[in-house]
């Protein structure tokens, strides 16, 4: 771990299963959405980039299913950027960290040269609840530094034809999400929604859209992640869990 200011600790140094992964102390920290977003996202070849990266917990987790990448991750914030660095290469994984703000053009980021995009961006709204005073949690929670509109359009100039785009979404926001991913040219095509417990409002929205792909959307079934009786993973959840991270 790397000390910060007044003895206090910059990063720590955390389990998820069989991977050990580095992520700052008190910016974004990695959650389920990476798991279940890794397990829905389609298996693809070819380059992949990761926008809004953290920590780099979903590259790690793609390579755990066996892509081979190699994995582009794109992170604002440079203590994370340089977590993210050290895990990929503590997991093994092929790959290049840019400490980049995605707003603005960059050498490394060649459009149409990525087969897989993926991303768990911001869920909250600028002037909309709580703002953390943190700055990197700030960023990870709020689009402070990306609107909407800008992951859809760097998505789309970066993937290759029929490339993927696949993403974490508030349920409550899907009509926009739909909506913008299509204006620019990525075609929803398969939508799951993540339940905590069955009769329970969805939480998450798992989204995959195709760049220059059709219009018909296939809604997968809905995924559970507890069992009725209390804490304990269901079933698909467990399975999971199990496939990447061997628990």
């Amino acid at each position: 771990m790397s000390a910060g200011g007044q003895g206090e600790a910059e990063t720590t140094l955390d389990r998820l299963g069989r991977h050990t992964l580095e992520q700052p102390a008190q910016g974004y920290r990695f959650s389920m959405d990476s798991v279940l977003l890794a397990a829905f996202s389609s298996r693809r070849e070819g380059p992949v980039a990761d926008l809004g990266a953290g920590c780099g917990v979903l590259c790690v987790l793609l390579a755990a299913r066996g892509l081979a990448g190699p994995f582009t991750a794109v992170e604002l914030d440079p203590l994370a950027a340089a977590c993210c660095a050290r895990n990929l290469e503590r997991a093994g994984a092929e790959g290049r960290v840019l400490a980049h703000d995605l707003a603005q053009a960059h050498p490394g980021l060649t459009g149409g040269s990525f087969s897989l995009v993926i991303s768990n961006p911001p869920f909250g709204q600028p002037g909309q609840g709580r703002i953390p005073p943190h700055p990197a949690r700030a960023r990870a929670r709020h689009c402070l530094a990306l609107e909407q509109d800008g992951l859809w359009s760097q998505a789309s100039r970066l993937l290759a034809a029929q490339g993927r785009m696949a993403l974490c979404w508030p349920p409550s926001r899907l009509p926009r999400a739909l909506a913008g991913l299509a204006a620019h040219r990525l075609a929803p095509r398969r939508l799951r929604l993540v339940h905590g417990r069955a009769g329970l409002p969805a939480k998450i929205a798992l989204i995959e859209a195709v760049k220059d792909g059709g219009e018909e959307l296939k809604v997968e079934p809905p995924l559970i992640i507890y069992t009725d009786a209390g804490q304990e993973y269901g079933p698909e959840t467990a399975a999971i869990y199990r496939e990447l991270c061997g628990l």
